[in-house]
């Protein structure tokens, strides 16, 4: 009796097809490593090593797994692309139980890769170009949440939480949460808490923005926003101190130092927007002190 053995590269196919993921060889190679493909939309593909095509599952024979997500041509392009998985394992400490362990991290990632990637601008819009940095521009009616807006000239990355057409000359508005802020320019400067809060914009629907192309990141896994816990009654002789304004209650009103005695004074529903406005929370966080 005959006992089969399986290439690395099969072990890999068959974890990825338990996945629903095609995989075939592509026929390239390279330092001894034959090369599973994985066909994405809009032309591009994710390549996978398996070292050697002759090896079998013997953790003592291999050294390594990788997958590469090819955005362009992998020989004329070769930094254009995005590492899905990479591992280096150690034979002197691998056994056959924990290579089988590695390959289904490796399955995992890929199909992990795919889902976030059919998500993904580039995806939806393969005949939309992309450049040389990875990024596409796109026309607003066309974002959809989890979508990563760029602003290229800052490094600022926003991820899109919902869009909406508000149904009047073709305008959409837009609600966004920085997860990059940005390392250079003017806007560099803001206090942190300015990134730390939703941005809602407007724009016709035409107008073009700068998205990561082949990012997609879930909005529901964002971080929550810091919100202030919101006092519950205003009592004379408490203080709020925000962005470096001391405001008071006095006789059932709220004053500070920049008042005159003419300023019409500042009701509780305003300072509490202090608490609850993105506005003003972008500006710093407000402090209360109570009344003693």
């Amino acid at each position: 009796m005959t006992t089969a053995t399986f290439t690395l590269g099969q072990h890999i196919a068959a974890a990825l097809h338990l996945r629903g993921i095609q995989a075939t060889y592509n026929g390239h190679a390279s330092a001894r490593s034959a090369w599973l493909e994985v066909h994405l939309p809009g032309g591009t593909a994710i390549w996978i090593s398996d070292q050697d095509a002759k090896i079998d599952i013997n953790p003592s024979r291999h050294h390594g797994l990788n997958a590469i997500h090819y955005l362009g041509d992998p020989y004329g392009q070769p930094g254009h692309a995005v590492t899905v998985h990479s591992a280096d394992r150690d034979p002197a400490t691998t056994n056959a139980d924990t290579a089988q362990t590695d390959i289904d991290a490796l399955a995992a990632a890929v199909a992990a890769h795919i889902d976030t990637w059919n998500k993904s601008p580039a995806a939806r819009h393969p005949d939309r170009p992309i450049d040389e940095y990875g990024v596409m521009d796109l026309p607003v009616r066309y974002l959809r949440p989890g979508d990563i807006t760029v602003h290229t000239g800052t490094g600022t990355e926003a991820v899109v939480v919902n869009t909406q057409r508000l149904g009047r000359g073709g305008e959409h508005r837009r609600t966004t949460r920085t997860i990059t802020p940005p390392t250079r320019g003017g806007t560099a400067n803001l206090p942190a808490t300015h990134w730390q809060f939703p941005h809602n914009l407007r724009s016709a629907g035409a107008q073009v923005v700068t998205v990561v192309a082949h990012r997609h990141h879930d909005p529901d896994t964002l971080p929550p926003i810091p919100y202030p816990q919101i006092p519950e009654h205003f009592r004379n002789g408490d203080h709020v101190v925000h962005e470096s304004t001391i405001w008071e209650r006095t006789d059932g009103a709220w004053l500070n130092a920049t008042h005159t005695p003419y300023a019409k004074p500042t009701a509780d529903d305003a300072i509490r927007r202090l608490f609850t406005d993105d506005n003003c929370l972008r500006l710093g966080i407000p402090a209360y002190q109570p009344a003693h």
